[in-house]
Order: C-alpha cells, then sequence, then structure tokens
C-alpha cells in the first residue's frame, strides 16, 4: 500500500510539474492579444471558418472554407487536415473569444507535448528522471517555442506532439519486442492527420530506422506482419483525408502542383546561421550534452544512445545545410517540405533524449540518487527558461488583437498564405480584387446574387441562357440547383478557376453548393468504422487481460 501510495504522490508531481512547465512557457500570451507569428492568421481564419460551418449545419468534416476569401472559399480543409483544431473550435462553442480560445488551445498542446515527451523519455530511460528531463527539454526547446510565437505553426506543433510517440514506437518494435501494439499505427495517423510534412519526415525516419534494424526484423517475421498491419491500419483510419486530396489532383491542378512556393536549396543555412539563426536549436542544450558523453566516454560510463543521438542531432543540423544535396531534392516531390531546418524538430528532441539518458547514467554513480536527480531537472528548466527568454524578449514579433466577429470582415478573409490550394487558373486579382466581385457573370451581363450563412451562393438567373460564372472557387464536389429540383452541370472555368455552371432558359433562381463527393462521404465512413472497431478490439483486449490477472489472483 505504501509503495502504491508513493507512486501516486510522484505521478501527481510530475502531472503538476507538467502543467507548470506548459504554463512557464505560455508567458508570452499573458498580456493583451497574441504574439503575432507568420502563419497566424489563416490559422486564426481556419478555427472560425469551421465555427462558421458548424453553426450553420453544414458538419464535419468542412472541406471548403467557405468564409474565406469573401465569400469565394478555400478548398484548404480538403488539403490541409484540420481534425486537431477541433479543440480550438470547442472553446468558441463554449464561449471563448477568438484570442481566449487560441490561448488555451495552445496551452493544451503544450500540455500534450510535456506528456508525450515524459512517457518517451520515461519508456526509454526506464526512469521517472529520464522523462523529466526529456519533457522539460523538449517542451521549453528553443525551436518548439520558435512554431508558437514566431511561426505561430500550429500544425507543426501539433505533430510535435506526437514526435516522441513515432520515435518510441519505432523504438519499441525492434529493441522492445513490440510491446506498445497500436502506437505505431495510432502515432503515424495522429500525425498525417496534425501535419502532412512531417509525417513524410517521420515516414523517412521510420524508414532510415527499419533499415538500421534490418537484421533484428529480419529475425522475426512477426515484426514484418505487425509492420505492415499497422500500417493498413493507419492508411484505413486517415483514408478520409487522403483519399480526397488524391482526387481533386486527379480532377485538376493546384497552385502548388506548379510551382513550389519554396525551394529547399533556397531555404538552407549556413553553420554560422544554424547557431545564431533563429530557426536553430538551443545549442546551449547540445554544448552540455557533447560535453557530458565526451567526459563519460573518459570516465569509461558513457551510455550508448546518449551518443546516438548526440550524433544523429549532428547529422540532422548538418542536413540544413548546403552540404546536403538539396537541388537533388527539389526535383521531387519531396519539394514541398520547403524548409530544411524544419528538421530541427527531430534534432530538439533527439538532443533532449540524449542529455537525459547521459544524465540518469551519471547520477546513478553518484550518492543521493533523488537529490541529484532533482538537480538535473531544475538544470534543465534553467535552459527551457534561457530558451524562453530567447524567444520572448529578442524574436517576438508583437501583439494583434482579434476581437469577436473579426472574421465577418471580408476583408479581413483574405489571408490564405501563399495559395497553395487555389485552382491553378485562379487570380484573386481578377476575383476578389475586381469591380464586379461577388457577382455572377453570364455572358457580358453581371447579376448580383447573395452568400448564404451554410456556404451556398443564390442568384436569379431570370430568363439568362448559357454559360454562368458563379463567384466560388472550384473543388469537386459542388452542386447547382434550380427551384424545381433540377440539377444544373457544374464545371470548372479554365479562364479564372471559378465554378461555371450550364443556366437553362427560364431556370430561375439557382442555389450553388459544396455537396462534397462519394469518395469523401464513404472515405468518412470508413474512417469513423475503423475508429469504432480499434476502440472494440481495445475494450476486448482489456477484458482480457484483467480476466487473466484476476484467474492468476484466485
Amino acid at each position: 500500500m505504501r509503495e502504491k501510495k508513493k507512486n501516486r504522490i510522484e505521478i501527481l508531481g510530475i502531472a503538476l510539474l507538467v502543467l507548470l512547465i506548459s504554463g512557464v512557457c505560455m508567458i508570452p500570451c499573458f498580456k493583451t492579444g497574441l504574439p503575432y507569428g507568420d502563419d497566424q492568421q489563416v490559422h486564426m481564419l481556419r478555427v472560425e471558418s469551421i465555427l462558421k460551418a458548424l453553426k450553420s449545419g453544414q458538419g464535419y468534416p468542412v472541406y471548403i472554407y467557405q468564409t474565406m476569401l469573401e465569400g469565394y472559399g478555400y478548398g484548404m480543409g480538403i488539403f490541409y487536415p484540420d481534425l486537431f483544431l477541433l479543440p480550438a473550435v470547442l472553446f468558441r462553442l463554449l464561449g471563448a473569444s477568438p484570442e481566449i480560445a487560441m490561448k488555451i488551445y495552445i496551452y493544451v498542446l503544450m500540455i500534450c507535448t510535456g506528456l508525450t515527451a515524459y512517457y518517451t523519455g520515461r519508456s526509454i530511460g526506464r526512469s521517472r528522471c529520464a522523462g523529466v528531463v526529456t519533457m522539460v527539454l523538449y517542451t521549453m526547446g528553443h525551436y518548439h517555442l520558435e512554431d508558437v510565437y514566431t511561426r505561430f505553426a500550429l500544425g507543426e506543433i501539433a505533430a510535435m506532439v506526437f514526435i516522441p510517440l513515432a520515435f518510441l514506437a519505432l523504438y519499441d518494435l525492434t529493441e522492445m519486442g513490440h510491446s506498445r501494439k497500436g502506437l505505431l499505427c495510432v502515432s503515424y495517423s495522429c500525425l498525417m492527420l496534425s501535419h502532412t510534412i512531417s509525417f513524410v519526415l517521420c515516414v523517412v525516419m521510420g524508414i532510415i530506422w527499419v533499415c538500421a534494424r534490418w537484421k533484428r526484423i529480419a529475425a522475426c517475421r512477426r515484426l514484418i506482419g505487425a509492420v505492415c498491419m499497422e500500417a493498413l491500419a493507419c492508411a484505413v483510419l486517415t483514408c478520409y483525408y487522403w483519399l480526397p486530396v488524391l482526387e481533386q489532383f486527379a480532377d485538376g491542378r493546384f497552385y502548388v502542383s506548379n510551382e513550389p512556393a519554396f525551394y529547399t536549396y533556397e531555404e538552407t543555412q549556413t553553420l554560422l546561421a544554424i547557431v545564431s539563426g533563429k530557426y536553430s536549436v538551443a545549442f546551449i542544450e547540445i554544448g552540455i550534452l557533447a560535453l557530458m558523453v565526451f567526459v563519460s566516454i573518459y570516465k569509461k560510463v558513457y551510455n550508448k544512445k546518449a551518443l546516438m543521438c548526440l550524433v544523429t542531432a549532428a547529422v540532422l543540423l548538418v542536413c540544413e545545410t548546403k552540404i546536403f544535396p538539396w537541388k537533388l531534392i527539389d526535383r521531387t516531390p519531396f519539394v514541398s517540405i520547403q524548409f530544411p531546418w524544419r528538421l530541427n524538430m527531430f534534432t530538439e528532441f533527439f538532443v533532449a533524449l540524449g542529455l537525459a539518458l547521459q544524465s540518469v547514467d551519471i547520477i546513478k554513480l553518484l550518492p543521493s540518487y533523488r537529490r541529484n536527480a532533482c538537480l538535473c531537472a531544475a538544470g534543465s528548466i534553467l535552459i527551457g527558461i534561457f530558451s524562453l527568454n530567447m524567444v520572448w524578449n529578442i524574436e517576438l514579433g508583437g501583439y494583434v488583437n482579434y476581437p469577436e466577429g473579426y472574421a465577418d470582415n471580408t476583408g479581413s478573409t483574405d489571408s490564405i498564405g501563399f495559395w497553395e490550394w487555389l485552382p491553378a487558373e485562379g487570380d484573386l486579382a481578377t476575383s476578389v480584387g475586381s469591380e464586379n466581385s461577388g457577382m455572377v457573370k453570364c455572358e457580358d451581363t453581371y447579376i448580383r446574387g447573395r452568400y448564404g450563412s451554410d456556404g451556398s451562393y443564390e442568384f436569379d438567373a431570370g430568363k439568362t441562357a448559357g454559360e454562368c460564372i458563379v463567384p466560388k472557387y472550384y473543388y469537386k464536389g459542388y452542386e447547382a440547383i434550380m427551384a424545381d429540383g433540377r440539377k444544373l452541370t457544374v464545371s470548372k472555368c479554365l479562364n479564372d478557376g471559378l465554378v461555371e455552371i450550364s443556366v437553362s432558359p427560364e431556370a430561375g433562381k439557382v442555389v450553388v453548393k459544396y455537396k462534397g463527393t462519394k469518395i469523401q462521404h464513404w472515405s468518412w465512413r470508413i474512417s469513423i468504422s475503423a475508429v469504432l472497431l480499434m476502440l472494440l478490439i481495445l475494450i476486448m483486449q482489456h477484458a482480457v487481460e484483467k480476466g487473466k490477472i484476476q484467474s492468476y489472483m484466485e
């Protein structure tokens, strides 16, 4: 009983520490307004677009953000997964302002990042101290805080929650006998549904890991089957996202198809920039880890895992420079990585884990393990505070207010980044920016219609007949219905990427609305069914394990 009580107290202490560390990371948010980041406006609009769609009864998934581009609609919901934005939307539904909802959401992501980092560090290091150090250094890592306060890259911030779990799943597969069944599937599914680029990078990490440990995997055919089954389960769980993406690419071209917004080679950094640049990791951590490893090697108490973490971090940093053949990468679909310094997500994790593993090995040799473990955790917090201070006082770009209803101002809905998911034929200057914005063009006649709260567009065609161009950007799944219920032919205008419909004489009122496609509807049902099936399997496994324990006790 005493041991159980002691464990509960320690678990409670760690939970409070995670909340505290996450709270410290939120200090820049204590002021009025949101700390301004590069992608902030587009992510705020994503939340507001989903909120309005749910309130108007459109349901989820929200494939087209109809309030964006002054009502023309933007298909970001098809190409950029938004499942992990739903907590922010929920806070808005509960009455929080756009600013407060986003601050609470970021805090939740901080907590989740801390929990997954702690679990991974504790599992690999077999020590609560290793878990705490990993959690502190990863959550308070310089690049992680940059993502939050300088880049405001919500997708990447969410992905950083699952990167530790993805690595733990790979480690567990080959080093722990695959004791955590399903973790590989769940972690990679969450990565895909949070940030596709991070998912691709983690797939590359997985391939490298499997190749490096192939002898061990090949020696146990069960592991090969397990990897295949978990990969298949991941594909089924996430098919509601990637199948509609492939469908849209098969149907047309988009800006991202024509010319990448960024070439990786042009975004590489020099070694000096890596040390001092704003997107670098906190080099104080790497320095301490390197020093500890070198001293430990000299004293012959070094941790091999920590040494591998240091080597991996060093290799990743070199890969961010022009030494790595990024020009070759730019000729492949991997050009979508955009920024080589994204690799700092992984560099930061490996440095945090390596420092944790080496610290535990050293303090085990010293008297008073508990006291030294506390000192180690305190030192990690000081390193984290240094990183936070760097971001807060040097790199923060000011604050922006987002009052209630700011997205109702049409001029605030045009921030869509680099137009990646706009039809390739589209041009905002000839649509949103034109003098006839929001009007239907039928031959040489312009007709004023209205945008509905449900994302539809309604206009009276009168006696007009022929091809009419509707002020909605075309994505496969639009329908046009006349007042008598008959459907009109819908296609994409090849001149401007807008919805084009063939209006028959005496059509009267016409409503254009995004209804979705069969692939979207069926893939969503398949994904939901897969989630329910997985939950059922977990419940059954838990019942079986509980029965075994009871039988053993009897």
